[in-house]
């Protein structure tokens, strides 16, 4: 029997006592000076200019979305993020999305009003499959965002979004992909902005957390704003000094020049991250190794037994879980009771076809056939820095075992 859960607990002594002696020494607890620093450790590593640190990776969508919807419906703001497509005053903006995805990455979407174009997904990469990109490029008249996953750490393929929709502004989801690159530069910087979780199961973790990174300055001190209820102060000092100017009959220390939300997090959470963060580039490289023993191990078996999976791809992956997508369902369905039976922790392929969803429930979510091919054939288990080659051989012995039993008895 082994044990394997999703995730387990990476929050060490060595970042216990860091908060033990923060919480001695500081007199500040809410959004601060090791949020700041946080926040600048992270551009650092990721290789961006400015970056906003928040409350969850939910609310770090939210943020950016609510932010680039802003430009669509204020002259002022439009200036400032420009050359995207044919966007017009007033209308709301359309973004194509992938129809495997989480919740989080299509609420924000509804809540800010934005008008939702869903494209199937490939069954490798699990990005936008290109074939159904062509077909919406050929059959709309205007795709104003393209908002990315990144899934499971697999890497899209930017090439080809860029190439159907040159005109459409690019944003990234990476909730589950620190690290992955595409073509040799990191994942989160491609596009306008970019969004990461750093909750408990994910690459790294500040408990709860996430963050938004960005190059547009304007688009940076917008989202500092509306983090903090759209207040003014919020701004870097030399652009707060520049908009308070803009209106002197209003105190400034209770100044909103846009509409917000209270998505900050705290500093206890900052330095969490500061220390994971210091970790965070070796347990990528265990997941990227994982994955690459878990390729093979998939490979092997098609060969040995059959035409049973399709393997995920390696490249550039920072591989969130190890995912099965099986050939037909009852390879799926028996395998993963075989798996969870000898201690091994599953999930669903997040969750399937989200478009099935009730609170989307799209009227032609059976017609997303690859969307709906993982919903019924695929599932993963957990895959992070505990993960030992021990497990892996383990696991190898485990699917034998099952394929033996089940298909050659």
């Amino acid at each position: 029997m082994m044990d394997w859960p999703l995730m387990k607990n990476s929050i060490d002594e060595e970042q216990k006592q860091a908060m033990i002696d923060f919480i001695n020494t500081t007199g500040k607890f809410t959004n601060g000076e090791k949020v700041k620093e946080f926040e600048e450790k992270w551009s650092e590593w990721l290789g961006v200019n400015y970056s906003v640190y928040v409350n969850s990776g939910g609310s770090a969508n939210l943020l950016l979305l609510n932010a680039v919807a802003e430009v669509f419906f204020k002259e002022e703001k439009k200036k400032n993020l420009h050359g995207y497509g044919s966007w017009k005053m007033n209308q709301a903006p359309r973004v194509l999305v992938p129809s495997c995805t989480r919740g989080t990455t299509i609420a924000p979407l509804m809540q800010c009003g934005y008008d939702i174009e869903y494209c199937d997904i490939d069954l490798n990469s699990y990005s936008f499959l290109r074939r159904d990109m062509e077909r919406i490029a050929a059959g709309t008249e205007r795709i104003d965002v393209v908002w990315m996953t990144h899934l499971l750490g697999s890497p899209s393929n930017i090439d080809s979004i860029k190439e159907i929709f040159p005109k459409a502004m690019i944003i990234e989801d990476c909730c589950e992909s620190h690290g992955a690159y595409w073509m040799g530069q990191k994942v989160g910087t491609f596009g306008e902005g970019s969004t990461f979780s750093f909750y408990f199961g994910h690459h790294m973790t500040t408990v709860e957390g996430g963050i938004v990174s960005t190059n547009n300055k304007d688009l940076y001190e917008l989202m500092r704003m509306k983090r903090s209820h759209g207040l003014a102060r919020e701004l870097s000092p030399e652009t707060f000094d520049e908009v308070k100017k803009k209106y002197p009959d209003l105190d400034e220390r209770f100044l909103f020049p846009t509409a917000g939300y209270n998505l900050r997090n705290v500093e206890i959470n900052a330095v969490i991250g500061l220390k994971q963060l210091e970790h965070l580039d070796n347990w990528i490289g265990i997941r990227m190794a994982n994955l690459i023993i878990f390729n093979k191990i998939l490979f092997d078996i098609n060969k040995d037994y059959g035409d049973y999976f399709i393997p995920p791809v390696v490249q550039g992956s920072s591989s969130f879980a190890l995912p099965f997508v099986c050939k037909t369902p009852e390879v799926k369905e028996g395998l993963e009771a075989h798996l969870a039976s000898n201690g091994i922790e599953t999930r669903p392929f997040l969750v399937g076809n989200i478009l099935r969803q009730p609170f989307i429930n799209h009227p032609k979510a059976t017609e997303f056939l690859n969307a709906e091919y993982l919903h019924s054939n695929a599932f993963c288990i957990g895959n992070n820095q505990y993960v030992t080659n021990e497990d892996m051989r383990n696991l190898e012995l485990l699917i034998a075992e099952y394929f033996t039993d089940h298909v050659k008895s």
